[in-house]
């Protein structure tokens, strides 16, 4: 039986409770697929997998390491030849009609490609974020891989028009957990001062200080709203950074933080909400918290940016200009002013998830995009010397 043995990133464990938006994905993706292998620099059983099925590759802690101490020092071809090793040790059993299903790292697949030509192996990228249009020329024009999968339209169109003949390409939108994230039950009370929850990584790219000078705002304008942030600086750490310390002490009275959970304690906390909020101020890709929000049946305040739009193309929530500390306090005091609102949005975000973002719709994608005879790609990338921006929304797709 053929198998696909997907790589997570060297800074990626496969935890529930340590691991982040890939181990999520691939744990919810593969779960049922016997024949799927993980391959992780640490993992624990949090997610119930048969310890054949998990294969930790110790090399990827130590490559971790070696980049975060100057990395940038190590020349690529040294970095490859790492790679390479360390890699082909964790598939030593590859075998033909197997497929490598490397997630977020370029410079993995390509040091996999030599591996996976010599025994008939597929090799496939899966991108969450920008990492193939932030990677050096001279790497991405080594990637050969026979399909790119993107999260989102958003990144797919940002690949293309950086590399116009990139060969088959993929979008996958992730999904989120209805055993875990679902709607408040019928004739459970709900908050006399309506709840708006920021679940995310506190880091700068969030927006966790939008969010707080959007909530100062309310307050001083007598705005009857509580906010609730929930979070960690990384997976699985509720140690507070120099950037989180600051947010709390400049945080407003209407603002409470809670420690970092995950699981069925955070499906709660969106429960006991009223909005969603995620004001991120990058280009995210398509944020599984986004989902998780939607569906919990809330309203989803988010910053038109990334891959977000898409997530609530179907209805669900309001879209401010990223950065705008205006837009979105005006979005939230709305939203805390007409309930029949929030319900409204809540039951148009709960309807889009049910159609598309549900593990097992992202499963059945997954599958379909697996399944699916392609030529091999023949021609990669851009021209020498050059530089174009990407772009940052479109619909089209394009096939080689």
């Amino acid at each position: 039986m053929a198998r696909v043995f997907h790589f997570l990133t060297e800074s990626e464990p496969f935890s529930e409770s340590r691991g982040g938006a890939i181990s999520r994905w691939t744990a919810n993706v593969v779960r049922s697929d016997e024949d799927a292998i993980v391959l992780a620099p640490a993992a624990d059983d949090t997610w119930r997998y048969a310890s054949s099925r998990v294969r930790v590759v110790a090399g990827l802690a130590a490559y971790k390491r070696v980049s975060e101490r100057g990395g940038h020092r190590i020349s690529w071809y040294f970095r490859r030849r790492i790679l390479e090793r360390i890699l082909g040790r964790a598939l030593a059993d590859l075998r033909e009609g197997d497929t490598v299903w490397v997630h977020n790292r370029p410079e993995f697949a390509v040091a996999l490609q030599p591996l996976a030509r010599s025994r008939g192996a597929r090799l496939f990228l899966h991108l969450h974020n920008s990492h193939l249009v932030q990677w050096s020329e001279r790497v991405t024009r080594a990637l050969n891989a026979e399909c790119y999968v993107f999260v989102s339209r958003f990144l797919e169109q940002e690949a293309l028009h950086r590399f116009p003949c990139l060969g088959r390409t993929e979008v996958l939108h992730n999904g989120a957990d209805n055993r875990i994230f679902y709607p408040l039950p019928p004739g459970r009370p709900g908050n006399a001062v309506p709840v708006v929850l920021f679940a995310s990584r506190l880091v700068p790219d969030k927006g966790l200080h939008i969010f707080l000078e959007a909530m100062e705002s309310l307050q001083r304008n007598g705005v009857e709203i509580q906010g609730v942030v929930v979070g960690g600086a990384s997976f699985g750490d509720s140690a507070p950074t120099e950037y989180v310390r600051d947010m709390q002490q400049k945080a407003p009275g209407n603002v409470r933080f809670e420690p970092y959970c995950s699981g069925a304690a955070l499906g709660e906390k969106f429960r006991e909400a009223d909005i969603f909020c995620l004001p991120s101020c990058w280009n995210d890709p398509f944020p599984l918290a986004t989902l998780e929000g939607m569906a919990s049946g809330l309203p989803v305040v988010a910053t038109r940016s990334g891959g977000i739009p898409e997530a609530l193309a179907g209805g669900g929530g309001i879209l401010v200009a990223r950065e705008s500390v205006s837009e979105l306090a005006e979005a939230l005091g709305f939203l805390a002013g007409n309930a029949p609102v929030r319900q409204r949005l809540g039951e148009e975000a709960y309807a889009s998830y049910q159609r598309s973002f549900t593990w097992e719709t992202v499963r059945r994608n997954y599958q379909a995009i697996l399944n699916t005879e392609a030529p091999h790609p023949e021609v990669l990338i851009p021209r020498p010397g050059e530089t174009l921006e990407p772009v940052l929304s479109g619909s089209g797709r394009r096939r080689a």
